[in-house]
């Protein structure tokens, strides 16, 4: 036997099933998976550890590969966070370096998930900076309800995005900024960013999502909107919708309470719409000119949400295009109502059932 892998499917499932049922008395252990090359920690001792035996380890063993790495409480400064989470327990900037340093080869995706604010060494952007293949970037709050400070200051955001030029997707669910003013922007090259992600807090100023939009426009084709909090109020980001209207293929959002402000507009490009839950019926926005008037091929909604009320075998004659309806987060014996798969017979579109619903997956349908 060569490596863990090699271990039948059933056991290689036990063992990660014991993992995850493990009760724990840190906030979250290390997890190195070989399957997914995922490595995610939250404790510093941990990191330490993890990181001092892959240095000690024989140049003649293949090397640590790692495409996805997630740090949890991150915290640059040297005096204690307002959280109370202990110095010692928090992941300072000189081991995230360690980290991006030891998978810098592999590393794809970052998540960095920062305690009480976001801000960065430069030494630490400039490591970042190092990742050849890194192509998305997370930035998150260690909590769901946004971090407790003021945004920081918008050259550090900047010079992390600047330093990271081969980044396609950018999810963010901080209070940072980009300058969009002419005069700021001026000879500044962004990365090609596609896909822009936001989760909004109650930290989230609309005038900053607005900035970011317009700084990544001449790249940006999918958008991603999710209230987690449920805040239900989207009209402050109507400006967002109507900076990027012309160019966006892909939109997804939580909800149609999201899509409420924007269903006068038109969306000239728009290919794939996601919705994950339907508080309208779903018969009502089928009608709504951004339905009627972009060039969907590709509907999107929750499987667990797919209310048959007001369903009608023709709820899709305004779609002329609409060549996919896809079911998201759907179980492997899901079974839609009825009516929806009347409609789509009629009207000779595909059913699709995924078990997630991630937009630029769908995208690729």
């Amino acid at each position: 036997m060569s490596n863990f892998l090699d271990l039948p499917r059933e056991i290689i499932e036990l063992v990660f099933s014991h993992l995850v049922s493990t009760p724990t008395t840190q906030r979250r252990p290390a997890v190195h998976c070989p399957a997914s090359g995922t490595f995610a920690e939250a404790h510093a001792s941990r990191s330490l550890d993890f990181i001092d035996y892959h240095q000690r380890r024989s140049r003649i063993l293949p090397r640590a590969k790692c495409q996805s790495l997630e740090v949890e409480n991150l915290w640059t400064f040297h005096r204690p966070p307002q959280s109370g989470l202990s110095v010692h327990d928090a992941i300072n900037s000189e081991i995230l370096e360690c980290l991006l340093e030891l998978f810098s080869d592999t590393i794809v995706t970052l998540n960095l998930k920062f305690i009480d604010f976001f801000t960065l060494p430069s030494r630490t952007i400039e490591a970042i900076g190092r990742v050849k293949n890194l192509k998305h970037l997370q930035l998150h709050p260690q909590g769901i309800s946004g971090l407790r400070s003021t945004p920081a200051d918008p050259a550090c955001f900047k010079s992390l995005i600047m330093e990271a030029q081969g980044l396609k997707s950018l999810q963010l669910a901080l209070p940072v900024m980009l300058p969009c003013q002419p005069h700021l922007m001026a000879g500044t090259q962004y990365p090609a960013i596609i896909h822009l992600e936001i989760k909004l807090t109650r930290a989230y100023d609309p005038d900053v999502i607005f900035g970011i939009a317009i700084a990544l426009k001449p790249s940006l084709k999918l958008l991603t909107i999710r209230d987690w909090l449920h805040l239900r109020n989207s009209r402050p980001l109507l400006p967002v919708y109507e900076t990027l209207r012309e160019t966006i293929e892909g939109l997804s959002v939580n909800d149609c309470a999201t899509l409420l402000p924007i269903l006068h507009l038109s969306f000239p490009m728009l290919r794939v719409l996601v919705i994950h839950g339907w508080l309208t019926p779903f018969v009502d926005v089928l009608s709504q000119d951004i339905f009627c008037q972009a060039p969907i091929e590709t509907i999107a909604i929750n499987s667990i949400e797919t209310h048959p009320t007001n369903l009608t075998a023709h709820m899709f004659s305004h779609l002329s295009r609409l060549r996919k309806l896809v079911f998201m987060n759907a179980k492997p014996n899901y079974s839609p109502p009825s009516m929806y798969l009347t409609a789509s017979e009629a009207y000779h579109i595909e059913c699709i059932y995924l078990d997630h619903g991630d937009l630029s997956q769908i995208m690729k349908l």
